[in-house]
């Protein structure tokens, strides 16, 4: 496995932050009801972690791609048959990855009693924080583009 790098650890930080302080809220939101448990904080740290695990396994698969086709110059023809093989890769590592996730979500609730609902919901989080972090780069994409032109 090659090195991670600088973009796949920064994005994975952001992401880890994001879900950390969404995690942080759902625990506040449990502790005000009444409802904060042990389960309940195994079950979001644990689900949590699995969802930044699996951004971080993507994003290396993503470099791991990148990186094959700067290796070489490439034909048009090499460069869409490559595109096409690195879209099926990408769309079965994503179709493993998510099986995984369910599976180790499944026996964290079922071995280990981890409360269903901290962990359904923190498992949810990674793609929460990814779409809210794409909106925020698109909204500062125009003001970048807008300061170069003097």
């Amino acid at each position: 496995m090659r090195k991670p790098d600088n973009a796949v650890l920064t994005q994975t930080a952001r992401v880890a932050l994001g879900v950390a302080a969404m995690v942080a809220v759902m625990l506040i939101v449990y502790a005000v009801i009444g409802k904060l448990t042990p389960p309940v904080v195994f079950g979001a740290l644990y689900s949590g972690a699995l969802g930044v695990a699996n951004f971080f396994v993507m994003g290396m698969m993503v470099q791991s791609m990148a990186d094959r086709m700067a290796e070489r110059q490439l034909s048009e023809q090499e460069i869409a048959d490559l595109s096409l093989q690195m879209q099926n890769r990408m769309r079965l590592s994503y179709n493993m990855r998510m099986i995984a996730l369910f599976a180790l979500l499944v026996l964290g609730i079922a071995v280990f009693h981890f409360d269903a609902l901290a962990s359904i919901l923190a498992a949810l989080f990674p793609s929460v924080v990814i779409r809210v972090l794409q909106i925020l780069e698109a909204r500062k994409a125009p003001e970048a583009k807008g300061s170069d032109n003097p």
